[in-house]
């Protein structure tokens, strides 16, 4: 009788075993997400906080979405770029990184050097990430039509698929344009070109997940995709040179249907939203966008990996205590605020030559008024 329970027992339990997820004999991971830091002097204050925060955590690899300084504040310089890349090596995590526009294309001078630079400093050796335990990585330079692309990268771990793809804001080319703008563009080329390589890898292992990291923000604003289609239809097209490579996003989240993250820089607003949408402007709900913190918040964004989980990805923000400058009162702080803030004179700038559509409308109307009272007048006389 005791043997049968046993065996019972025994058979209950391989089913058990047997009907559980694929991904759950793994346990979680995170990894830190950063960019756009640091910008001023108030971010030179805070960093060497996050830099501990980040230390401290346990942590599969820190990636930063591009953006390590403001050519504004800090010129363009190679030792520049080599104190930064001893910041996040010597975390004692593998770190990952994807190029913004300040780490080259805004150099004032010479913006093609310092994109050769990069790529030999960060992505000396393109099949492996740098950093205490870095891993190997797939490199889009594999490719023969791509053989400068070392900075993009495809990594698989627990059944769950990333990837890099270094794709800053473009410029219109005209008559050619200048080379810069012709190595953006190609940029954005070779980032519709790497997408189709990472759902490709994606199909083949059966991935639990897509993970995707650039720098540039495809989806500059927020909010219900409906109420701008009523209210602010243009803002339904936001940064359209990348209308191509957002149409690939649809088409392989449909028949990939498993969660997909993109992560990117830029705006500096960390925000968690769905943001694609399909020619119905439907939104494609297997689809998350994070951004990650930007200059002035000196902070990070945790993001766990969980294949046993359906949804795989959880976002989590990290506060760095020493970072949380606004709860000082203004005339309280030491840390070199940026009060000046170039960026801040521009808006206002902008804001004021947006007005003048409207008083130039208003002054047509009084025109356009008074001639015709003038007629009116002449009539009744």
């Amino acid at each position: 009788m005791v043997s049968r329970a046993r065996r019972v027992c025994s058979i209950a339990l391989l089913s058990c075993f047997l009907a559980a997820p694929s991904g759950s004999s793994e346990p979680p991971f995170d990894f830190a997400l950063v960019g756009d830091y640091p910008y001023f002097p108030r971010d030179e204050a805070g960093m060497p906080a996050l830099l501990e925060d980040l230390r401290a955590a346990e942590l599969a690899w820190v990636l930063h979405v591009g953006d390590l300084h403001n050519p504004r504040s800090t010129p363009c310089s190679e030792s520049l770029f080599e104190a930064r890349r001893a910041w996040f090596t010597e975390l004692g995590h593998p770190f990952v990184f994807t190029p913004g526009d300040n780490d080259w294309a805004d150099c004032a001078e010479d913006p093609l050097h310092f994109l050769d630079f990069l790529r030999q400093l960060f992505f000396a050796e393109p099949g492996r990430v740098p950093g205490p335990a870095g891993f190997p990585v797939r490199s889009q330079s594999e490719m023969a039509r791509y053989p400068e692309l070392v900075e993009n990268a495809i990594w698989e771990r627990d059944g769950v698929v990333f990837a890099t793809l270094h794709m800053i804001a473009p410029e219109r080319l005209y008559f050619g344009g200048s080379e810069e703008a012709v190595t953006k563009a190609r940029l954005i080329e070779a980032g519709e070109a790497w997408l189709d390589e990472v759902f490709l890898q994606a199909g083949q292992s059966d991935a639990r997940g897509v993970f995707l990291a650039t720098q540039v923000s495809l989806w500059p604003t927020s909010g219900r995709l409906q109420l701008f289609r009523v209210l602010r239809p243009e803002l339904l097209d936001q940064a359209p040179a990348f209308a191509a490579f957002k149409a690939k996003l649809v088409e392989h989240a449909r028949r990939f249907d498993r969660p997909i993250l993109v992560a990117h820089g830029d705006t500096h607003v960390f925000r968690v939203d769905k943001p694609l949408h399909d020619e119905h402007v439907e939104i494609l709900q297997n689809v998350t966008r994070v951004e990650a913190f930007g200059s002035p918040h000196g902070h990070w964004v945790r993001v766990r990996v969980d294949p046993s989980r359906d949804e795989v990805f959880s976002i989590r923000q990290e506060w760095v205590p020493e970072n949380l400058y606004t709860l000082v009162p203004r005339e309280e702080r030491s840390d070199g605020f940026e009060d000046d803030d170039p960026v801040g004179v521009a808006i206002y700038l902008v804001r004021l030559l947006q007005l003048l559509p409207t008083l130039l409308a208003w002054i047509g109307a009084v025109v356009v008024l008074r001639a015709g009272w003038r007629i009116v007048l002449r009539r009744w006389k």
